[in-house]
């Protein structure tokens, strides 16, 4: 857990300091008293002048902290934000017990509330750990104070409770279903919305869902033993408007493919990424009071089989009315939010923007780090491409062609079929998701399959769930769309 520590004072030397320098500077660039005394030790063979290498000194001069750490930031016409991404890893996975970190040694020509804003979050995401399962708890503790010329408590206090938020979404991804079935997440929104007096939660039991005739939804959890739950979020933060943007996650707690049964289940715990993001954002933007107003909706389920699971071959009535022929009740996401999509928009909302780990094809295509993005609307399309630039999360655009959208439409039995094969996987998974878009309304489809969980990461964070999507959408949101 990564505590940011408000007041040191008389405390400095228990901090470890970190200061960036510039390989082809002659003095370093430290905004504290101890400049003077810093500069003799700068300038000493040891120090280590590479890009993003560090030099840890050890000082006993009653005028200057006693632990420093030097990082060099290369040559100072090179740095830009993109170099300082790269030392922010090092920087997140250096932290101490203890850490004081120079934020303006490290901004330099770059803007330094952006620089904090990234510091804050990157050393949450890289000083977090998953560790309920294990009998033997070794706590990750650090508390890191940042000096800065400029009162940024305010922005260090709202990218905290993002950071926190993350975090929390990351933690139910990585429970397994025996620590979080759709009760237990349905008790989880409950919480939140309790501890939260701008969240309103209405969680829909079996029977209601019947009587909204959610047929898609109630065909994936057919065979489950446990019920499935409709979660229905509310959080008004504008009183001036009607108008809500819908957020819809895909909540399907453990995925076995059903009868269409994978081959390998490991890891499919994180098949409800989607809905762990809308909890996520829901938990940001009402700690932080952002002035907008959002629905989000969670159908919950498992697919787990009995005697009564659905079959392939079994034709479903969506609550829209739609007809599907099951082709593969492996292509289940796309169910439940099928029924998730259409009761949003009688709940009155226009834009809609929903999350799943919906295809293996996504992942294929574009790898584990990188998301995918559909949408109906351009323009809003692109704005949740420029949040995730900002946030530093990748997106990148994939078609809906007339093609596939006559393959989602080939059942000779009904409406629609609910997979069109691996070819254009993502692409006929999201436009099946379309056609359950009501005229005029503005859509995006994520689809992070690839980037929600990752067994073999590649950038030292944490195994297991990134909380993908919480941030960008969070940005998004801040800046009303």
């Amino acid at each position: 857990m990564l505590e940011i520590v408000k007041n040191i004072q008389g405390k400095q030397l228990e901090f470890t300091h970190f200061f960036g320098f510039f390989s082809d500077e002659a003095k370093p660039f430290v905004s504290c008293n101890c400049q003077a005394k810093l500069e003799k030790y700068f300038t000493h063979k040891n120090v280590k002048r590479e890009f993003g290498e560090i030099t840890p000194l050890l000082l006993t001069e009653e005028e200057i902290p006693s632990h420093i750490i030097l990082v060099c930031l290369g040559k100072k016409e090179e740095y830009s934000f993109e170099k300082f991404k790269e030392i922010l890893i090092t920087l997140s996975t250096k932290l101490e017990e203890k850490s004081m970190i120079n934020v303006d040694s490290f901004a330099r020509n770059l803007d330094v509330k952006e620089v904090l804003k990234k510091m804050v979050l990157s050393f949450q995401f890289y000083n977090y750990q998953y560790n309920e399962c294990k009998s033997e708890k070794k706590p990750l503790d650090r508390s890191v104070f940042f000096a800065v010329d400029e009162d940024m408590n305010d922005l260090i206090e709202e990218y905290y409770v993002l950071g926190s938020a993350i975090n929390n979404a990351r933690d139910l991804v990585n429970k397994p279903y025996n620590y979080l079935s759709a009760l237990d997440l349905a008790n989880y929104a409950e919480s939140l919305a309790n501890s939260q007096p701008q969240i309103a939660v209405k969680v829909f039991q079996k029977p209601e869902l019947e009587a909204m005739k959610m047929g898609a939804f109630l065909g994936v959890n057919k065979g489950s033993f446990d019920e499935p739950k409709l979660i229905y979020l509310t959080y008004q933060g504008n009183s001036d408007s009607s108008d809500y943007i819908g957020l819809i996650g895909k909540g399907v707690m453990y995925d076995t493919g059903g009868y269409s049964i994978k081959s390998s289940m490991n890891n499919m715990k994180d098949d409800m990424g989607g809905a762990a993001t809308v909890l996520g954002v829901f938990e940001a933007i009402a700690k932080n009071g952002l002035k907008v107003n959002v629905k989000g909706v969670i159908a919950a389920t498992d697919n787990r089989i009995d005697g009564k699971a659905t079959l392939p071959d079994d034709v479903l009535t969506s609550m829209n009315g739609k007809t599907i022929e099951v082709v593969s009740t492996d292509a289940e996401g796309r169910l439940t939010l099928a029924d998730a999509l259409t009761f949003i928009q009688k709940e009155g909302c226009k834009t809609l923007i929903d999350l799943a780990t919906l295809t293996g094809s996504v992942v294929a295509a574009l790898g584990e780090y990188i998301t995918g993005i559909f949408g109906n609307d351009q323009a809003l399309v692109d704005s949740v491409i420029q949040s995730g630039k900002v946030e530093d999360e990748d997106l990148w655009q994939l078609p809906i062609t007339g093609y596939v959208r006559k393959m989602v439409r080939s059942s000779k039995v009904a409406d629609l079929t609910n997979s069109a094969g691996r070819l254009m996987g993502a692409s006929s998974a999201a436009a099946f998701l379309e056609e359950f878009i009501e005229k005029g309304n503005r859509w995006v489809h994520l689809d992070i399959a690839g980037t929600a969980f990752h067994t073999s990461p590649s950038y030292q964070e944490f195994y297991g769930a990134s909380g993908v999507m919480v941030k960008t959408l969070y940005q998004l949101l801040k800046n009303n769309i």
